[in-house]
């Protein structure tokens, strides 16, 4: 088949970029011809066009004789307004990655928001939506939108493995790991906080945090806060408390960040998925996060999770988990038992799981609507 994907970029620490570039490097070693256009694309090895506009795209040759149109959504872009115009014998594909809520983002924000959920509509011109999780299949529902649809996890890569013995079982410091946007929706300020509180207590562990995440897509007022939250925090913890923010960091650097980590942490007010948390589960950490979203799904029912927005409950499931972490039961038997219990639940998302039940759909899919 001749498969056309649309969105606006694809780039480097983007979750949504991923997922594209998997599904297209699966496509293409199925034998089918696979072009991406949008306004942007860091890979190489990702066939693509860069496109200005939409008209660029719905004029295009290959575009115009394409079998099947792929579209992921999770924010407005112009390049979804090509979805009614689709050549009518293509079969029409969506990939619904979730919208943030309104009331999560900052108020310049919003506008985009609104758009965002008006443009969704676009859905009832495809054949099909794929849904990351059932939460999003829900939003979508939750819309009014009643496109055939399907939950498909996304794929997440298992080259993450949890060490026989993590750091702090030698040194007694207790590692932390946040990754994701530096946004207030993501908690990152209510983390180092929380943190900071236990610090105080004389009974809590010397304690340090590493912090990864993407500075381009981030608030950069939030950024600022951040940065200033976490010098005064290294100047005032006495060496109980340090933190460190590392940006855009590589990937080998968040596999040693998380192979080094004993739990992963992330008071996050929403998440469409959240990829993290599985590469987290892979690294052997334990993980403690707000209950809200998708994030009791997709913990799996290995995490802790608290009340949304509650810090001191989030400080004391912290504070609980780093005096078990610290115990000689963990580190001669419970770190051991866990590890292997998390490494059973990421198996269902390997890339090459999702990679067969993606290729099966498509060709499924193609044959349903082949008299379109």
């Amino acid at each position: 088949m001749r498969i056309a994907y649309l969105n606006g970029v694809c780039v480097e620490h983007d979750a949504i970029s991923k997922a594209i570039r998997d599904e297209i490097t699966w496509l293409r070693e199925s034998g089918h011809d696979v072009r991406l256009f949008s306004y942007k694309c860091d890979f190489d090895d990702v066939p693509h066009t860069n496109v200005n506009d939409v008209g660029e795209v719905v004029f295009d040759a290959f575009f115009q004789k394409c079998d099947l149109a792929v579209y992921h959504f999770g924010i407005f872009s112009p390049l979804f307004d090509a979805l009614p115009m689709t050549p009518r014998n293509a079969k029409r594909l969506v990939v619904f990655h979730n919208v943030t809520p309104k009331e999560l983002v900052p108020p310049q924000g919003r506008e985009l928001i609104d758009k965002s959920m008006r443009q969704m509509g676009n859905m009832a011109w495809a054949h099909h939506v794929l849904c990351d999780s059932q939460t999003n299949l829900d939003v979508l529902r939750g819309q009014g939108i009643h496109t055939p649809s399907s939950v498909m996890p996304l794929a997440v890569t298992t080259d993450f493995s949890a060490p026989e013995r993590k750091p702090g079982f030698d040194d007694g410091i207790v590692r932390l790991a946040f990754i994701g946007r530096f946004v207030k929706a993501k908690g990152p300020v209510e983390l180092v906080s929380a943190l900071r509180s236990l610090a105080l207590l004389p009974s809590a562990p010397r304690l340090h945090l590493d912090m990864i995440g993407n500075i381009a897509f981030s608030d950069q007022k939030v950024v600022a806060e951040l940065k200033d939250a976490i010098a005064k925090t290294n100047a005032a913890g006495g060496g109980r408390l340090t933190v460190e923010l590392h940006g855009n960091a590589s990937g080998e650097k968040k596999r040693d960040v998380l192979a080094n980590a004993d739990m992963f942490v992330l008071p996050t007010y929403h998440e469409g998925f959240c990829v993290p948390v599985i590469e987290a589960y892979a690294s052997g950490c334990r993980v403690v996060a707000y209950d809200n979203s998708n994030l009791p799904c997709v913990c799996g029912g290995l995490a802790t999770l608290v009340e949304t927005g509650n810090q001191q409950a989030l400080a004391a499931a912290i504070l609980g988990i780093c005096r078990e972490v610290a115990s000689a039961q963990w580190r001669e038997k419970g770190y051991g038992e866990f590890a292997a219990s998390a490494r059973d639940y990421v198996a269902a998302f390997d890339p090459g799981v999702i990679r067969r039940k993606f290729r099966a759909f498509v060709n499924d899919f193609a044959l349903r609507h082949s008299s379109v």
